[in-house]
């Protein structure tokens, strides 16, 4: 697999073009008087010529090929040179960009979110990193926890911040021009959300199915020649299966895994296995194990948030066991599809249909189609696409305050890495939901940067700004979910894969593993650091870990996700 670690220091006291990027061997010393640049062996850089370089993998929008080095492109402006790679290129990567007019140095993380950029400002520099582990090294400046982040982070965790929960370190907005040196830090947005929306002429059902066809064909097919033998962890779900079929539309290699529930609860290995046979591909098992899960290991050491769930450490080293025996470098996950390909669960395609073409043919059916993605009768659709079509919905992020504290503010608003909640979407409301549930997976996406050996591809930049231009209600044609997606490989899959609506997963593991370690579980978080700083509802943690644990589902996890956020404090101490 290829990795992107790198640590660039900007000096704040002079301009960042007046002298040329100096490239480090080491992390030490980084912080000079001119801008210095350190990447890891693995890293891979494309080299602008003058117009600065890429760290990361960078493919041609119209092949599809890894680009090594880009001809002289002739522009003085960091912000024409930005738009042009957003336009021509895609990949997992930060371009840093001389800006000439300006004098200065600029920064542009790729639109896809692929490869997080996190910032500290220091009082001489400002450093910019895929790793926060690095900061220290660059720095020498040991990070610590921002409780009050912390805090507002446990209310919100489905919202991926700019703020993260170390002190003076927040995260670069993707697609968007960043002079991270200058005294205002200026940014200015390169690409747009708001650009790939449907407009008054939108694709037909077909023309989108055949476009996210081709598309996804080309996307996996370049990651896969990127980085190297790949594993695809499979549920016989559409997401994953999606992504096995583009592959081997695509002719390349795979192999498949899958994890399984003791019980039958979870256990997905028949659907994984007809898709592993069906098209061909390799095919491993592994069963959860209680027994595995260890309540002190921080499946987000590293990252500067305890962004991913507690039982994730123990999935991680089962991916990775069955990945190796089948020769796999790294491991493809259908993450973020239910997002991507516009899972909604409202009213929203029938108001978006009704606004768009008026009542009619179309917007019974896709009322119809509702019904069935829903489970609900026609009356309730109705009623509540008429509620829809006279107020629309709230677009504050819901906000959880159980088990913490009650002194803890939550009105302070946080400011998203994707600005998304209320940009202008025109007569396509549902088009806000659709955004929002993108925004959900922000947390739960693999890219190039720190982490487990596992990616995303789904998130990939001309998939994303595909999906955002297909109007909501074709994604629910013939009431199914994501139909698009079904019928973007319906060729390529077994049709007892492509019926399947719903699917189970590991809760069983979960609430053994919980059960298994109540005990020790309560210990962390009853005499550990975030009880320690006051987050902390004590007589209510108390009381959540004497429930019932075949009952209470809910509680079970989020007590699980408060002691992944203090296994979390504990690794940067």
């Amino acid at each position: 697999m290829t990795t992107l670690r790198f640590a660039l220091a900007l000096p704040r006291l002079r301009s960042g073009a007046s002298a040329r990027l100096q490239t480090m061997p080491s992390l030490k010393d980084l912080c000079g008087d001119i801008p210095r640049l350190w990447t890891a062996r693995d890293t891979r850089v494309a080299d602008l010529s003058s117009a600065g370089c890429v760290i990361g993998t960078l493919f041609s929008r119209d092949t599809a090929h890894r680009v090594s080095q880009l001809p002289e492109v002739g522009a003085r402006s960091a912000k024409c040179l930005a738009a042009k790679l957003a336009a021509n290129f895609w990949g997992a990567y930060i371009a840093i960009l001389p800006d000439q007019d300006r004098s200065d140095l600029a920064v542009l993380p790729d639109p896809s979110g692929l490869v997080p950029i996190y910032r500290l400002v220091t009082t001489t520099h400002v450093v910019l990193t895929s790793d926060p582990k690095l900061f220290e090294q660059a720095c020498g400046k040991r990070m610590s926890i921002s409780w009050d982040s912390l805090a507002r982070f446990s209310m919100c965790s489905e919202l991926r911040a700019r703020q993260t929960c170390l002190v003076g370190v927040d995260e670069l907005r993707p697609g968007a021009l960043t002079y991270p040196a200058a005294c205002d830090s200026e940014e200015f947005p390169i690409w747009r959300a708001q650009q790939f929306l449907p407009g008054r002429l939108s694709l037909s059902y077909d023309e989108a199915r055949s476009h996210l066809r081709e598309m996804a064909i080309r996307v996996m097919g370049a990651w896969v020649d990127e980085l190297g033998p790949v594993a695809v962890a499979v549920s016989g779900g559409v997401d994953s299966s999606l992504v096995c079929a583009a592959l081997a539309r695509a002719q390349k290699p795979f192999s498949c895994v899958t994890l399984a529930t003791a019980d039958r609860s979870g256990d997905e290995r028949d659907y994984a296995r007809l898709l592993a046979e069906h098209l061909g591909a390799e095919y491993a098992e592994r069963i959860y194990d209680p027994a595995r899960f260890d309540p002190q290991i921080s499946a987000s050491a590293g990252l500067p948030r305890p962004s991913r769930r507690s039982f994730l450490s123990t999935i991680d080293a089962l991916l990775a066991d069955a990945a190796g025996d089948l020769g796999a470098q790294i491991v493809f996950d259908g993450n973020a599809g239910d997002n991507l390909f516009c899972f909604l669960h409202s009213a929203a395609p029938v108001v978006d249909h009704l606004r768009v073409e008026g009542p009619g043919r179309g917007a019974v059916a896709t009322i119809l189609d509702m019904c069935r993605v829903t489970g609900c009768d026609l009356p309730a659709m109705v009623k509540a696409t008429l509620k829809r079509l006279v107020r629309r919905p709230c677009g504050e992020w819901p906000c959880d305050r159980r088990l913490l504290a009650d002194h803890l503010a939550s009105d302070e608003p946080l400011d998203p890495v994707t600005p998304w909640v209320d940009i202008d979407v025109g007569r396509h409301g549902g088009k806000h939901d659709h955004l929002a549930l993108i925004m959900r997976a922000q947390h739960h996406v693999h890219g190039l940067g720190i982490g487990p050996e596992r990616f995303s591809p789904l998130m990939s930049q001309p998939l994303l700004e595909l999906c955002l231009s297909i109007p909501t209600w074709l994604w629910a044609k013939g009431g199914r979910n994501r139909a698009l997606a079904r019928d973007a490989f319906a060729a390529d899959l077994p049709p007892s894969l492509l019926a399947r609506t719903s699917k189970s997963g590991p809760d069983s593991f979960i609430r053994l593993a919980f059960h298994h370690h109540r005990s020790a579980l309560r210990e962390l978080l009853l005499d550990g650091l975030i009880a320690r700083n006051g987050l902390l509802d004590r007589a209510s943690v108390e009381a959540a870990f004497e429930l019932d644990t075949s009952l209470d589902g809910s509680t079970i996890y989020r007590l699980l996700d408060l002691a992944e956020a203090e296994t979390w404090t504990r690794s940067w101490q």
